[in-house]
């Protein structure tokens, strides 16, 4: 008998990530099929990522209030990763060696699940009051590098 997951089982319980991660590839095959164009393909997956993370800040109360260590945790909680942070100034770069949704790389797929994640960690960072005023893919397992990193540039939110 399957169970019924809740908003609250996400941060409670481990994800199924290969299934994801392969659900995020045959996605952009059938994408591909439809004629979409790669750049359309990535803004497709970044908006996914945002919807993951609006519905993960529904039940998650972070434990950091720094930064650095907020990204850490949202890598942890979210995706089951170990990351190492690099701060410049306002750009933090996320180093993830076992990213789970861009282990393998394939001929056919040219946009990276990253954006998935970029987008998910994003739009959580947002809805706990730290500006994101850039994001990028730096490095991606899919691309054949040997670990995916990310750079989220940060603002402040201006307060009314």
């Amino acid at each position: 008998m399957s169970e019924n997951n809740t908003r609250a089982s996400l941060v409670k319980k481990k994800m199924g990530f290969n299934q994801m991660r392969n659900t995020i590839y045959w996605l952009q095959r059938v994408m591909k099929q439809y004629n979409l164009s790669e750049k359309d393909i990535e803004k497709r997956l970044l908006s996914m990522g945002r919807n993951i993370g609006a519905t993960y800040s529904k039940e998650f109360i972070p434990n950091s209030k720094n930064h650095s260590e907020l990204i850490k945790e949202l890598y942890k909680i979210t995706l089951r990763s170990k990351v190492k942070i690099e701060q410049d100034f306002e750009i933090f770069t996320v180093t993830d060696n076992k990213s789970a949704l861009c282990k393998y790389q394939y001929k056919d797929i040219q946009t990276p699940g990253c954006n998935v994640v970029i987008g998910m960690i994003s739009e959580i960072l947002e809805r706990n009051g730290v500006e994101i005023k850039e994001m990028e893919i730096l490095n991606c397992k899919t691309h054949g590098d040997p670990y995916c990193k990310h750079s989220y540039k940060l603002g402040v939110k201006e307060t009314k």
